[in-house]
């Protein structure tokens, strides 16, 4: 065998074998190695496989020889192809020995391979296009991996350099490309030996800089290696980011060191030095992102590819070798990362480069743009703009006109439904679903349905798994949805998606980007209370080392160029976005504690990567929001930094209408801000704020005034007659337009040959305009010279009283306004284009058609509809930014006019107004209006209802205010003259517009409410003066109806929307998930969600929906309580002429589903203390003063109406939390004595308050706060018999439902002859007299009830008799009632006033929340399979406790611990649980019993509760556990609405702090009641019995008689026994019936006993069979 090796060496080393010969051995010995391998005789594999590249290497040299001798012009019988292509073979086969030399004898692989490398540097010195030998150094990293098993033998592990460098056979140059091989192949290994292979990386760098690239010559591959470096730093974590930078430097300044600053060096060193400025700018925004040299960097980086000469006649081949294809993933981050930044300076630059990359692949214009669109790399972060106006001047000068026409952008997106949805949707909010744009011959569809849009996202994310690229563009269309939603008015549905998008968009950002979430506590100081708030944070937000590692690597790695690249940057920007719109539905909607977590969550990541675009957008959302709650000085915080960081960026947010508008946006919330602080502030400090708030707003609209708004679209005027010519040509021209000569608009000519780089030049010009208002705000054209009536700022603010804006000077009926009607008419400031459009009238998707305004103004819909026509993407984006303008224009006039209205300047109001409706209608808001056109003929168009109303918030908030003004001026009209037709509304027209401005602000729960309350007064006013007549426009309703219908509206408006938004949600979740794409049924959502709406959709639907709603009332009483305070009670005193001391009216709402409504509105006398002199001796001032005042009472209700009528309250709760805790006195029997002294005196003056509350606040009214008679058997025939007699003895048409109660109530209702004569009026709403007044009061009163006549002394006489015969029924059993109490009231102990003390109460936040609560129950009663009872039932030994978690509570403890066991419930006692059991338990469970600290909210978080599908009845024991938190304008807080919303039937929970003992005798006593009605043998009733002797005796006659009969549902009672029947008796004792007796259990009975309170629906207790 030796023999024969060493014979076969000898012939490959012979010059007489001919290179075929050794190709026959070549292939030969591989054969036989292969053999010999896969027989597993790897050793005598090795000895063939050494042959076979002995023999392939010697032929290599062979050839090469033969190729570098040949003559010139000599064809070779081998080319220089073939020769290359056998290397890489010969490489290949190396590699397979060294593998098997591993595997048996791993010594000899160092040398073989070093033997190998020094053969293969000798076709690498004669071919220098030749690549390096991958295989071979792919297999030798491979073997070094496995070897070094730890990092610690990184020392010791060779490089190639190391079995190199003492070659004489390779050169520098070969080593350097071998070494190159040899990183590149470690990098790849990393994946699987991370560590070990980072190690090596560097030290082969190390070797390649210090010893091989040393000479002056090598500075490409040097810079090249220092890039390497700089990647593998940053690939090693975010801690290596700066020594990665300080390579990436070094790499420039070697490149810069040879060539200069000049670009002359040639393309490959550009390429080079441009890609590694790209790399130092993208690590540096990860490093310090608000380091200016981003930008530099960028720009250098451009120059230089721009400086590139590519000539026409370039081939693909090398135009790849001089810009490689791979640099569109660089150029994509970079334009990403500036878009996120709102830096737009460069983007011209950078479509101009993508543009080359992609016409010199002979991509098509219609692939390029659905690709641009697909990746929404068409505009920046934010803008209202979906395609970038530089985008399209880009396109115009490489590709034509044709990428102006909206047609062209949809067939280029014809291939892709969802992209082609996507982009439709991205304009069709900004028109009105017209029935005429179906004849328009335009491909563009503004009709695009939100089905649609769904089916197109559902597909996208039905496959699995699913694609990155789809979720992306799912997110989008979700995202968009939700802004068209918003934009309608329709939030409920818009939150829905907008969670959709951002859950999308939340798993592509945590696939690029790694972070860590802390939790933060926050302090800040509000009117003298220290407040902690606990926020979460996130810190460390990275990119991903993969994701880096892909940038890095763009030229290296394989990626499909035809796909949806999708950078961090990208990605990142749709997350803010997202986050930014939830936070803003949550805000628009009351939830101000999600929307300021989304916010605060938003705003951080913002601050930490620099993004001054989000950063100022998330600030203004926050100090709106903190101005809401009325933190001042926090929302001053946040408004005043993020107009610093406008000032800051002012260089490189370069968007200049979107600064504009961020700019004007901040300016109006700094305004809000200051109108809503003068409320509490004094009368001088008032005035200055309101001045300055008007200051703050007229500045706003000043720069919603500038000439950058100006074009074809937002003045139409402009557009000229050469124009109109250069459209139709145009139109002809590109074949893309439907119609040659219907367009209206033309694109002005924009200077496409200039580059965005301008814009700092044009912002400075723009300060300049803004300083001096008449010039035009640039020079080139782009921008537009304004009108020259146009009004500087300085005249503006000269004439205040003149003219409110200088946009908008739409001043409509102005010479009516202004009284000066001498019958001329303003000059006609149309143009003559204006007058060649023949439309007369738009159609809207209702299907009506809506006369527009006389032909010389035109409407807003004739707009919509010749952009439409135009066809142009210019006039469509200059659509959605007039859209956006005229919405914060109507903002900023409503701030305004507030101003002057809090002032009672009604004149200058009036005019804000009729501007706010011209802003709204009219088609040009620049130009003045001819004032021929009536100011009526524009009130009537306001008031109709428009489908699909970009407008329809802005509209509603408009309508309400001119009623609210209106009302406000009603009372004088006779004693001023009439300034303009806003004086002389009828109420009739008030009254229909605000029932549209109700149905259209319906999801929008602050202007809903204002608008509910609002009719609720009026209504009441109407049916209760002659001085303000209604006519009841239904017959079916009276003015009862409608006042208790809108009263309820008004109360939990922000409740109502998370309790469908929360139902809602469930439902359409599932069809998310849903992989086949039907939508889920049988959820019970739509029935519910029709009893939780408050309005429909519809004007023309609102009398049968109010109808509807009182069908279906809960069947038990309910009663609304509000208080009417400041502006509301200054209203209502104006109407009724009552006397200052009026500072409140109570409005009381009784509703049952058996009886008509009745209404009353009380005015409220305050209820003042009166000091004693027991008080000052009693020596609980001593005590107080020397208790050690370490902590503060933190009031959760703020401020409110109560506070001015009962400021006492607060005082008493104050005391109690000061008096409830022990330990800040010393232990003494002197100090026990006066604190119980103290404890009493208190609950003494408690239970003073609440009986004074009832005498002053309700007087004779108070019985209507009783429930129904349980036994209604005798009263029924009282009733009926006084009915009768008042009506044939009396001839009165008296209100029944008002004599039923007041019999019903007959104990309490005869205190006062007064209330009882107005009995006799029929409408059901009364303004009532109680309390404690002057005679001026009472003869106003007197007054307005018209006197007592005989008539009325022979009713009261007979209504008495009537009592007389009831009277000895005084103690029967009522039914439950349910509270709705308004948010200002809620705070009050309503249970324990004294004609309550005794009754059933529960509470609930609104009328449609009982509804959606019993409805919840029915439905879970029907899973389980039981007969559905009218309310739930529990067993309360189906319970699970949580009893002293905090382990400090031991007489807690001690008290129901044995107690809990003895009656088998389960529970925890003395530890804390996980959030899991308690959840588990809540959802298992019928009763959740909690006692300790506070309401158990440290346990499991309230946002975890309200996720719960079902929910135990739940007992919390805890100081305030029932508390609810007023957030100023937003929705209130607490662990009890949490509860509910989470279908908890009801909760019983503590309103202030508790003493433990007291609470804990409550507590048992509740606890004890329900047991033994539990074990009680007769828990059913008389009439259940009734029932199931029925049922027993049917079911034995239909046996009998064998009768067949069909079974209509399932659940009938046939098929359940009759335990089932008693079991869900609707008759026995409630949950809450036992209240009373609880708290007279508590040794305080009003300081502790009436701090527990019921909130829910009358829940039943059974018992279950399996327990």
């Amino acid at each position: 065998m030796k023999r024969s090796t060493h014979l076969v060496k000898h012939i490959i080393t012979s010059e007489w074998v001919q290179t075929q010969g050794l190709k026959h051995l070549f292939a030969s010995f591989h054969n036989i190695g292969v053999f010999l391998y896969r027989n597993k005789q790897v050793i005598e594999a090795s000895k063939a496989l050494k042959l076979c590249c002995r023999a392939s290497w010697t032929c290599v040299k062979s050839l090469c020889q033969n190729f570098v001798q040949k003559p010139k012009g000599l064809e070779g019988d081998i080319s220089k192809d073939a020769i290359i292509e056998f290397v890489n073979e010969a490489c290949t086969r190396s590699a397979f020995l060294l593998d098997v030399l591993h595997q048996c004898d791993g010594h000899k692989v160092k040398r073989t391979i070093a033997e190998v490398l020094e053969d293969w540097s000798v076709p690498g010195e004669v071919f220098e296009i030749l690549s390096g030998p991958v295989p071979l150094v792919k297999q030798w990293v491979k073997i070094e991996c496995k070897r070094c098993t730890s990092v610690a033998e990184v020392d010791s592990a060779p490089t190639l350099y190391c079995l190199l460098s003492s070659s004489v056979q390779v050169s520098k140059r070969t080593i350097g490309i071998i070494l190159e091989q040899e990183l590149l192949a470690y990098e790849e290994m990393s994946a699987l030996y991370p560590e070990f292979c980072q190690q090596m990386q560097m030290k082969i760098i190390g070797i390649l800089l210090r010893d091989v690239y040393v000479t002056p010559h090598n500075y490409l591959q040097k810079s090249r290696i220092l890039v390497r470096k700089g990647k593998a730093l940053r690939v090693c974590g975010i801690e290596g980011l700066k020594d990665s930078i300080q390579c990436l430097s070094e790499s420039i300044y070697t490149i810069r060191e040879v060539y200069g600053e000049t670009c002359s060096c040639g393309i490959p060193t550009c390429h080079q030095l441009a890609v590694t400025y790209c790399l130092r700018a993208l690590c540096t925004q990860e490093a310090e992102p608000n380091s200016k040299q981003i930008f530099q960097d960028i720009n250098s980086a451009l120059q230089l590819w721009l400086s590139i000469s590519i000539p026409d006649h370039c081939s693909a081949d090398d135009l790849g070798s001089m810009l490689p294809e791979n640099t569109l993933l660089l150029l994509y981050n970079i334009i990403d990362m500036l878009s996120l930044k709102g830096c737009m300076d460069f983007h011209h630059d950078i479509y101009r480069l993508i543009t080359r990359l992609n016409k010199r692949k002979n991509v098509s214009l219609e692939n390029f743009l659905a690709k641009l669109w697909e990746s929404r790399r068409t505009s920046h972060a934010l803008c209202i703009s979906p395609v970038n106006e530089t985008l399209i001047i880009n396109l115009s000068e490489q590709y034509g006109d044709l990428c102006k026409s909206v047609d062209f952008w949809i067939r280029c997106l014809k291939g892709s439904h969802p992209l082609l949805v996507g982009f439709q949707q991205s304009f069709s909010f900004s028109f009105v679903s017209s029935q005429s744009s179906s004849n328009l011959e335009s491909t563009f569809r503004s009709d695009i349905t939100v089905d649609e849009v769904k089916e197109a996202a559902f597909q996208l994310i039905s496959s699995v798994p699913v694609p990155s690229q789809s979720v992306f563009l799912a997110g989008y269309l979700y995202y968009d949805l939700c802004e068209r939603l918003v934009s309608h008015g329709r939030l409920i549905e818009a939150l829905l998606y907008a969670k959709e998008a951002h859950r999308l968009r939340t798993r592509l950002f945590q696939e690029k980007f790694m972070y860590s979430v802390e939790q933060h506590t926050e302090k800040y100081n509000e009117t003298g209370d220290v407040i902690r708030k606990l926020t979460y944070g996130l810190t460390n937000l990275q990119i991903r080392r993969s994701i880096a590692t892909e940038i890095w690597s763009f030229d290296t790695i394989q990626w499909d160029l035809e796909g949806c690249y999708l950078s961090p940057w990208n990605v990142l920007q749709c997350y803010l976005e997202s986050t930014l719109q939830i936070g803003i539905i949550h805000e628009i909607t009351g939830n101000g504690a999600e929307a300021e977590t989304f916010l605060i969550w938003g705003k951080n990541i913002s601050c930490s990567q620099g993004l001054p675009l989000f950063i100022v957008a998330f600030s203004s959302v926050l100090g709106k929001l903190y101005c809401k709650k009325q933190l001042w000085d926090l929302a001053e915080k946040e408004l005043q930094s993020a107009k610093k960081v406008l000032m800051d960026t002012s260089t490189t947010f370069s968007c200049i209408k979107c600064r504009l508008m961020m700019e004007a946006t901040l300016d109006h919330h700094l305004g809000d801000l200051s109108r809503s602080n003068s409320d509490s502030t004094t009368a001088d400090t008032s005035v200055e704020r309101l001045s300055h708030a008007e200051n703050q707003y007229k500045l706003a609209l000043d720069k919603l005034d500038l000439s950058v708004w100006k074009n074809c679209v937002s003045c139409p005027e402009m557009a000229s007659a050469e124009s109109m010519m250069l459209e139709k040509f145009f139109v002809k021209d590109a074949e893309c337009v439907g119609s040659n000569n219907s367009s209206s608009f033309v694109e002005n000519d924009r200077g496409t040959g200039k580059s965005t780089r301008e814009a700092p030049k044009a912002k400075m010009e723009a300060k300049k305009s803004r300083k001096n208002a008449p010039k035009p705000l640039l020079k080139d054209q782009l921008l537009i010279a304004e009108n020259n009536s146009r009004v500087t700022r300085s005249r503006y603010r000269s004439t205040q009283n003149l003219s409110i804006r200088t946009t908008g000077e739409l001043q409509v009926g102005l010479s009516r306004c202004l009284k000066d009607n001498d019958g001329s008419d303003c000059s006609d400031t149309l143009s003559q284009r204006e007058l060649l459009v023949e439309t007369n009238s738009c159609i809207v998707s209702s299907g009506c058609e809506v006369k527009c305004i006389p032909d010389k103004m035109r409407c807003w819909h004739c707009l919509l509809m010749e952009v439409m026509k135009s066809g142009l993407v210019n006039n469509f984006l200059n659509m959605k930014w007039e859209l956006v303008r005229r919405r914060l224009s109507l903002r900023l006039l409503t701030g305004i006019g507030k101003c002057f209205g809090d002032r009672g300047q009604i004149h200058e109001t009036h005019k804000v107004l009729f501007q706010s409706i011209s802003v709204l209608v009219s088609r040009n808001s620049f130009g003045y209006v001819d004032s021929s056109i009536p100011p009526t003929f524009l009130l009537d168009f306001i008031g109709k209802e428009i489908s699909a109303d970009a407008f329809t918030i802005e509209r509603a908030a408009i309508l309400f205010n001119i009623s609210w003004f209106s009302l406000k001026s009603y009372h004088s009209k006779d004693t001023r003259t009439s300034c303009c037709d806003l004086f002389d509304i009828h109420l009739p027209k008030l009254v229909s517009w605000l029932m549209l401005a109700f149905v259209l602000c319906r999801e929008v729960p602050i202007l809903f409410q204002k608008v509910s309350k609002l009719l609720a007064t009026i209504y009441v006013l109407s049916a209760s003066t002659e001085f303000f007549p209604l006519s009841p426009s239904c017959k079916a309703l009276s003015e009862n109806h409608w006042a208790s219908y809108f009263h309820q509206a008004s109360l939990g408006t922000h409740l109502n929307y998370q309790f469908l938004s929360n139902m809602i949600g469930r439902c359409k979740v599932q069809h998310f998930v849903d992989a086949e794409g039907s939508h889920v049924t049988g959820c019970g959502v739509e029935e519910t969600s029709n009893l939780i709406r408050l309005a429909p959709d519809s004007i023309k639907d609102l009398e049968e929906f109010v109808k509807k709603f009182f069908v279906g009332l809960p069947c038990m009483t309910v009663i609304c309580i509000s208080l009417l305070g400041g502006a509301y009670a200054s209203l209502v005193k104006d109407f009724l002429c009552y006397p200052t001391c009026v500072r409140a009216w109570m409005l009381v709402s009784r509703l049952n589903s058996k009886r008509q409504p009745v209404v009353v509105l009380l005015p409220v006398d305050p209820v003042i203390e009166e000091a004693s002199d027991d008080d000052a001796n009693s020596g609980s001032d001593k005590l107080y003063k020397s208790m050690d005042l370490g902590d503060h009472w933190h009031c959760p209700w703020g401020s409110t109406v109560v506070d001015d009528v009962a400021p006492v309250f607060k005082l008493i709760l104050e005391e109690n939390y000061l008096s409830s805790s022990m330990f800040r006195l010393e232990d003494t029997k002197r100090n026990r004595t006066l604190w119980w002294m103290w404890r009493k005196k208190l609950d003494c003056r408690l239970g003073k308050l609440l009986r004074n509350i009832e005498d002053s606040w309700l007087g004779p009214w108070k019985y209507l706060l009783l429930g129904e008679w349980s036994n209604r058997k005798h009263l029924d025939i009282v009733y009926k018999k006084l009915v009768h007699d008042l009506k044939s003895k009396c001839k009165l048409d008296v209100n029944e439902s008002l004599l039923e109660v007041i019999l019903g109530g007959s104990k309490y209702a005869f205190e006062g002859e007064a209330s009882i004569s107005q009995q006799c009026l029929r409408s059901g709403c009364y303004v009532g007299r109680v309390g404690y007044c002057d005679e001026a009061k009472r003869g106003t009163l007197s007054n307005a009830s018209n006197g007592v006549d005989k008539q009325s002394e022979l009713a009261f006489q007979l209504i008495q008799e009537a009592a007389n015969e009831l009277e000895g029924e005084d103690s029967i059993n009522r039914e439950p009632i349910i509270l709705v109490l308004d948010c200002e009231v809620q705070m009050l102990p309503w249970e324990n006033v004294p004609v309550l003390r005794n009754q059933e109460v529960y509470r609930m936040p609104s009328v449609a929340s009982i509804s959606a609560t019993l409805d919840r129950s029915h439905h879970r009663q029907e899973q389980v399979g039981r007969i559905s009872a009218t309310f739930p039932l529990i067993d309360p030994v189906d319970a699970f406790y949580l009893l002293n978690p905090s382990g400090d509570l031991s007489s807690t403890q001690v008290e129901f611990e044995k107690w809990f066991r003895d009656h088998n419930l389960e529970g925890k006692a003395g530890s804390a649980p996980t959030a899991e059991e308690l959840v588990a338990a809540l959802k298992s469970r019928d009763l959740f019993i909690y006692f300790g600290h506070g309401s158990g909210a440290q346990y499991i978080p309230r946002h975890e509760i309200q996720k719960l599908e079902n929910c135990a009845a739940t007992l919390l024991m805890g100081c305030s556990s029932g508390s609810l938190t007023l957030n100023g304008s937003y929705v209130p807080q607490g662990t009890p609405l949490s509860y509910l919303l989470a279908g908890s039937p009801v909760i019983v929970a503590n309103l202030w702090e508790v003493t433990d003992k007291d609470i804990d005798r409550f507590g048992k006593a509740m606890l004890d009641a329900w047991l033994r009605e539990r074990s009680s043998p007769s828990s059913g009733c008389a009439q259940s019995d009734l029932v199931v002797e029925e049922f027993e005796a049917r079911t034995i006659r239909g046996c009998k008689g064998n009768v067949r009969r069909k079974t209509r549902r399932k659940k009938s009672p046939e098929v359940h026994d009759t335990s089932s029947i008693k079991d869900s008796c609707d008759h026995g004792p409630k949950i809450g019936s036992f209240m009373s007796q609880a708290r007279d259990a508590c040794k305080l009975p009003f300081l502790i006993g009436a701090s527990p309170v019921c909130y829910g629906i009358p829940t039943g207790i059974r018992r279950k069979t399996d327990l």
